[in-house]
């Protein structure tokens, strides 16, 4: 687009004098005779720079000057008068005109003024979009933001100060932080002192600001030094992050890993307890199989909360939910301008675990090159970001677990086999439900237990007839398909015991059809009542049956099953 300039003066003459230089510069030009036509051009069309006499009949190129200020318009006014006097420059000077020149007004001279009014003018916009995206990245910030200089007095605080700290920015702005009214116990005070004073930052984590209109507040404290390379240290900045409702959900899950805790009296769980006990402080590599559902993070939550790591963290990486670019950024974080996207530093799982133990869940499902780093890190302890050759030391221990069959894929070279040493130092394998079907009924009541907590309810038990389709039933999903089935009939019952009624439809349905294992049946009318009663649905049929849908089509065939 062109640049736009307008030009004020009640002579002719000279409006079109500097009209036709400019056009020929390929500007794009307005002129107005006086206050008022000029004004109307303003309110009708972005300028980009205005030219104008001081003197303007009753009005003069100050009101002019006054007008842009007072709509706040970045546009740069340069005054020429043909009676130049030092009240007047100093005027327009303090008004904030770009520059003031005397008549004659030269063509080499006002072309250089304007390039250099339009490059000062770039300059102001690109600073005014800097500092619009820095406002509304600090407004929209949901912890405090607060600002300091060195003498400890506020310079800008965002909208989340009045929520957690409980003072407005109009309240605090220019006043001493160490004399706005406490309405807390004024911790952070002290935190702000000491880094303005040593040039660090400085943290303090979860503490209890006793709020006055906040009880039980817990929050965190970071400060950061303001440093200016020329001057040093010019004040602080303080972030207090509100932690209360995080700390609630800590506690809240904490109880909950009570609750989720390993159920079981079964031969097989019980050993599978005594390897969980002997790994406790035994500092190893762990591999989880079995099929989904089987508890296999549950186990891996408890060789962490149970050993000599339970203070440091547990990071848990769903390997199978992510592309091979994005589970490498996740397990070993990226620096900035490691690839297109990568605006900052990223830490990655395998550090965020630093003293605690890492569970990778669905290992089978990593590419061969993520396979390669895996190795590395658990033989070497060290690893590097992407885009970042610097080694990182890490101190951490593997928990991983797949529903694959590794040595097969092993065999088929989609899985390394030094990693599958590496991880199978020791194997544990939670049974399937339907080889602990003893442990059904402890598991109903402990799940029964967990859902009258969540949704408010007081159901009592199962119903004689649920608990025999539960015995029958194969339960190919396992203890989480056990769960879901029960969470379904919480929803449904309106009683304080689950009756068939509130099942599902593929366990309620099982009620009047046998199952396949059931001595001196048909295998042809058994397979035939449960197509009737699916209205032929092979697929519902063989969830009806619990057996797969190769099987049922296989059964089908074999009897040469057909529709009436």
């Amino acid at each position: 687009m062109k640049t736009k300039i307008l030009i004020i003066d009640d002579e002719k003459s000279i409006r079109f004098t500097i009209r036709e230089f400019l056009l020929k510069e390929g500007y794009e030009v307005f002129d107005a005779r006086h206050f008022d036509e000029a004004l109307k051009i303003i309110n009708t069309n972005y300028v980009d720079i205005i030219l104008t006499d001081i003197v303007l009949g009753d009005k003069t190129g100050i009101d002019v000057l006054k007008k842009v200020n007072e709509k706040r318009l970045n546009c740069p006014v340069i005054l020429f008068t043909g009676y130049p006097s030092v009240e007047s420059a100093s005027e327009a000077v303090r008004l904030g005109a770009y520059d003031y020149i005397a008549k004659p007004v030269k063509k080499d001279t006002l072309l250089h003024i304007i390039r250099m009014a339009l490059r000062h003018k770039a300059l102001v916009e690109e600073k005014d979009k800097s500092h619009a995206n820095l406002e509304a990245i600090f407004r929209s910030v949901k912890d405090a933001i607060i600002t300091v200089d060195k003498d400890m007095k506020v310079i800008e605080v965002n909208d989340a100060g009045r929520t957690i700290c409980g003072f407005s920015r109009k309240e605090v702005i220019g006043k001493p932080f160490d004399s706005i009214p406490k309405t807390c116990s004024g911790q952070c005070i002290e935190t702000i002192k000491k880094t303005i004073s040593e040039k660090q930052p400085a943290d303090i984590y979860r503490f209890d600001c006793n709020h006055s209109g906040h009880k039980s507040q817990l929050v965190c404290l970071n400060t950061f030094p303001l440093i200016y390379h020329q001057n040093g240290i010019s004040g602080c900045v303080i972030i207090i992050k509100d932690e209360t409702d995080i700390f609630e959900l800590e506690k809240e899950l904490e109880n909950k890993k009570g609750l989720f805790n390993i159920v079981g009296k079964d031969e097989k769980m019980q050993r599978l307890y005594s390897m969980i006990e002997y790994l406790y402080n035994i500092d190893t590599t762990v591999l989880i199989t079995g099929e989904s559902g089987t508890g296999k993070g549950l186990i891996a939550e408890a060789i962490h909360y149970g050993g000599v790591r339970s203070k440091g963290p547990f990071v848990k990486v769903d390997c199978s939910a992510l592309t091979e670019s994005l589970l490498e950024s996740e397990l070993f974080g990226h620096s900035k301008g490691a690839f297109t996207g990568a605006i900052a530093h990223k830490t990655g799982r395998f550090k965020r675990a630093d003293g605690g133990t890492i569970f990778l869940d669905e290992i089978g499902d990593v590419s061969l090159n993520v396979q390669q780093r895996l190795l590395k890190v658990i033989q070497e302890k060290e690893f590097e970001c992407v885009g970042d050759a610097t080694p990182i030391k890490v101190d951490v221990r593997v928990v991983a677990a797949t529903n694959k069959n590794l040595q097969e894929k092993v065999r088929a070279g989609k899985f390394r086999e030094d990693l599958y040493y590496r991880l199978k130092v020791v194997v544990l394998s939670p049974p399937p439900l339907r080889d602990r079907r003893g442990d059904i009924s402890l598991l109903v009541k402990h799940i029964i237990k967990k859902f009258n907590q969540k949704l408010k309810k007081d159901i009592d038990a199962i119903s004689h007839d649920v608990y025999r389709i539960f015995m029958d039933y194969k339960w190919p999903g396992n203890i989480r398909e056990l769960e879901n089935v029960l969470e379904h009939a919480f929803v449904i019952c309106k009683k304080t015991v689950i009756t068939v009624e509130d099942l599902p439809d593929e366990l309620r349905e099982r009620e009047s059809v046998p199952s396949v294992d059931e001595r001196g049946s048909s295998e042809h009318n058994i397979i035939l009542q449960a197509l009737k009663k699916t209205h032929w649905n092979k697929t519902h049929a063989a969830k009806l049956l619990g057996i797969s849908r190769r099987t049922i089509y296989n059964k089908i065939k074999e009897f040469n099953i057909r529709p009436e």
